[in-house]
């Protein structure tokens, strides 16, 4: 895919912000021996591993088989039948079994022929068989398009939730440093009669809830990057670490009614769609051929000891033959009218699956596009959360310091700005998933 910076308009100022963040995140080391992944990497291990993905490459390459298979019935059909037997005891009955005279005949009896057959005309039904081997061909790799599309945003959403959740654990450590030193104060001030027993067991229970949250994350670490392995086809028990190389952002503004128009070119699953209304077109040309008689050309070589005929009984008869036949079902056309009538309705059936099928991507399109532009905002108003919890962060702890406020105001300020950090950092990682959503939606992932 091609990456580049946001030129979205009258959100300049959120590159810079977005930026930073990727600076930061992109550099993060190893950590409790998990392993450095890419993107790239990723959807790469993907396209090459998934299990998923094989199965239905190796549907394309039975559909294949297929193809070649039915282009066979154009070719000529070669053939030998060998025969021997053994006559013992020939006689000859007068009446119903009534008297019986042994006639002096052949013990040996042997014959052998080779012949050859042409299909001149079958009425179009061997093309049209092949063109729809044809088209099971290119719905197969349509599903085999689509199963790696899917393995692409699968990867990609799970790769950067498991981002969100190295930053939300790297933020709430940072909240279990600051709480310890508060627990000290709060002991220290307890102890002097200066704060509440209550203020120290409040912020305990604080630490203990960021203990419990960092738990939780890490469990859910282990459990994506489980679910990535799988998709990967790496080791189910290899602990993943994402890296981040760059912004992820379109070049530049995409209108609703652009994705949409791109969404009808590029997803597979209205190409797959229009390949089954194809068809059923063709099934029922293959059934309108049994109307038409069938014309093939025969080729044959026979030899035979002793010859059948009377007057050469003592001789070995060679002939050859070649000729046509023909032959035409007039039965068909009343039996299969019910069949063509059939084929008509699956025609129209599919041709009403292709327009729900466009409805749905209309409304995931759409859903999309909401979605994106709503995360892109976000990321606004999350700013303007951090700076007014800096800046209340800085106004109650100039407070504290001169003793005016609480040890409990300054942990709730500082437990206020780092929630905010993280629901930024949440809203720059939102913002890259919706982004990805809308490059599935428009069939361009």
């Amino acid at each position: 895919m091609d990456y580049t910076v946001l030129k979205w308009p009258k959100l300049n100022f959120v590159i810079l912000i977005v930026a930073c963040f990727f600076y930061e995140v992109g550099f993060s080391q190893n950590d409790d021996g998990a392993r450095i992944i890419k993107l790239d990497e990723a959807i790469q291990l993907g396209i090459q591993n998934n299990n998923q993905l094989k199965i239905a490459n190796s549907d394309v390459n039975i559909a294949n088989e297929n193809l070649d298979q039915s282009k066979i019935a154009k070719a000529p059909v070669f053939g030998m039948k060998m025969a021997y037997n053994y006559i013992g005891n020939p006689k000859i009955f007068e009446g119903f079994y009534e008297k019986n005279i042994t006639v002096d005949y052949f013990n040996q009896q042997a014959s052998a022929n080779v012949f050859a057959s042409m299909p001149l005309y079958y009425g179009g039904v061997i093309n049209n068989q092949i063109d729809k081997q044809k088209l099971m061909v290119s719905m197969q790799e349509s599903v085999a398009k689509m199963t790696e599309t899917e393995v692409k945003q699968t990867i990609t959403t799970q790769f950067f939730t498991l981002e969100k959740l190295y930053k939300q654990i790297e933020v709430t450590k940072q909240n279990i440093v600051n709480t310890d030193l508060r627990i000290k104060q709060l002991e220290s001030r307890v102890s002097n009669g200066q704060n509440l027993k209550s203020d120290l067991l409040r912020t305990e229970l604080q630490k203990s809830n960021f203990e419990v949250a960092v738990f939780r994350s890490s469990n859910s670490i282990e459990l994506i990057s489980n679910y990535l392995d799988i998709l990967t086809g790496l080791p189910t028990n290899t602990k993943l670490k994402p890296v981040l190389d760059g912004i992820l952002i379109p070049k530049k503004e995409v209108s609703l009614e652009e994705s949409l128009s791109e969404a009808y070119q590029n997803r597979y699953e209205i190409k797959r769609s229009e390949i089954n209304v194809k068809i059923a077109e063709s099934s029922l040309d293959i059934t309108k051929s049994g109307f038409k008689p069938y014309i093939s050309a025969n080729l044959l070589f026979n030899t035979q000891y002793p010859a059948q005929w009377p007057d050469y009984s003592d001789n070995i008869l060679n002939y050859w033959a070649a000729g046509l036949s023909l032959s035409w079902e007039i039965s068909s056309f009343y039996n299969i009218k019910h069949r063509a009538n059939a084929d008509k309705l699956q025609i129209d059936k599919s041709n009403i699956a292709l327009d729900a099928t466009k409805d749905v991507i209309n409304q995931d399109v759409k859903a999309a596009y909401v979605r994106f532009t709503e995360s892109v905002r976000n990321i606004i108003t999350f700013k303007k959360d951090v700076d007014l919890a800096l800046s209340n962060y800085k106004i109650v702890k100039s407070r504290y310091d001169n003793d005016f406020a609480l040890i409990s105001d300054i942990v709730d300020a500082e437990l206020q700005l780092n929630e905010a950090k993280i629901s930024l950092n949440n809203a720059n990682i939102d913002a890259i998933i919706q982004y990805y959503s809308l490059q599935y939606a428009m069939g361009k992932l």
